[in-house]
């Protein structure tokens, strides 16, 4: 008697993966994204969500025009989802969700097609979009009306707290007073009210520069999974703050050293781009000393486009920036791998051939 055995499980052990999948990485960032959407909702920040809608429909649409080329297997409406979800939060709210979709379409289709794909390209599709966006009506991206006074101060983001630019919300002195009295009253120091307001949700038009706590506590979690490297996000948030820091200042006639890094930080989605765009699939470099030019170049360019902060969409054309320094960076650690490798290897195939025919 002969008995068939019907095997439907395949395993890869002993085998592991030394870092979690692509699929992966595309489901960990759906799952941190949905938050902000949530908070859209309980917020009623109807215009944000329709704007995202518009902008997830965009991905879709162009997903299944894919389709008609090759059968896309799930992961890629995952990815879909994410594209759309990203773009939808990087627009203000009081652009059209007509107008989103159909630019989105526009330069997704372009991406797809034109600029060699979603899974090798050379730019940042999301970037691109929200470039078009604020190359067609500029006036929905509303910048921080500060002048050279404004910036000559130590804590920028103290005094748009104090006039009402960042609204205050009501248990905002409860929970600074337990804070300074329980966190930070420990190394003597203390945070001024507003402050948790600002990370909590500073209000702003563009629905991913509002919940920088959620972003920070987005960026704990990814990097402690190993979803995100940590080293370009460290290297150009570390420059870019130096910058602000020290060279900010002297642009506008203030005291060198004076400058205000939570300001820079905490506005212009310097946070949320720095999370979900500056490490873009086939956008970064490979090596470590790559990775390090790559923060090191981005801070700079940051530093040169967003300024001391307060952009409504430089964040996005430092992205694009770097998509055109990346391939640079990537050519220079190419060479460098084969000249090293040439020096290594070139001795011992000699040796080799020296002993062969000896």
């Amino acid at each position: 008697m002969i008995m068939k055995h019907r095997f439907t499980t395949v395993s890869l052990r002993p085998y592991t993966y030394l870092a979690p999948s692509v699929q992966t990485k595309g489901c960990a960032f759906l799952l941190v994204l949905l938050p902000h959407v949530c908070l859209l909702f309980l917020t009623h920040s109807w215009g944000a969500l329709g704007v995202v809608a518009g902008a997830v429909l965009a991905s879709f649409a162009v997903t299944g025009i894919g389709c008609c080329f090759a059968r896309p297997g799930a992961f890629v409406w995952v990815a879909a989802l994410v594209r759309g979800l990203v773009i939808g939060l990087l627009v203000p709210s009081s652009y059209p969700p007509l107008a989103v979709f159909l630019v989105a379409l526009c330069v997704l289709l372009l991406c797809a097609h034109v600029l060699g794909g979603f899974t090798d390209a050379w730019v940042n599709p999301v970037a691109l979009t929200v470039a078009v966006c604020w190359l067609l009506r500029t006036d929905l991206f509303p910048a921080l009306a500060l002048g050279a006074e404004d910036l000559q101060t130590q804590n920028v983001a103290l005094a748009l707290i104090q006039d009402g630019t960042f609204p205050v919300m009501g248990a905002d002195t409860r929970i600074t007073a337990f804070l300074n009295k329980n966190v930070f009253g420990i190394f003597g120091v203390s945070i001024p009210e507003g402050y948790v307001s600002l990370l909590w949700d500073s209000h702003a038009p563009v629905a991913a520069f509002r919940f920088n706590l959620l972003t920070l506590v987005t960026s704990v979690v990814l990097i402690s999974f190993d979803i995100v490297s940590a080293l370009v996000p460290a290297v150009y948030l570390a420059v870019y703050a130096l910058l602000v820091r020290f060279l900010a200042p002297m642009c506008y006639g203030g005291t060198v050293g004076q400058g205000d890094m939570l300001f820079a930080l905490l506005t212009s989605g310097t946070l949320f781009c720095t999370l979900f765009l500056l490490q873009w699939y086939g956008t970064t470099p490979v090596t470590a000393a790559g990775k390090v030019a790559y923060g090191i170049f981005a801070g700079v360019a940051a530093f040169l486009i967003v300024g001391a902060g307060g952009s409504g969409a430089g964040s996005a054309f430092t992205i694009l920036v770097m998509n055109v320094v990346s391939p640079l960076i990537v050519a220079a650690e190419t060479a460098a791998e084969k000249q090293y490798l040439h020096a290594l290897l070139l001795p011992r195939v000699r040796a080799f051939k020296d002993g062969h025919h000896a």
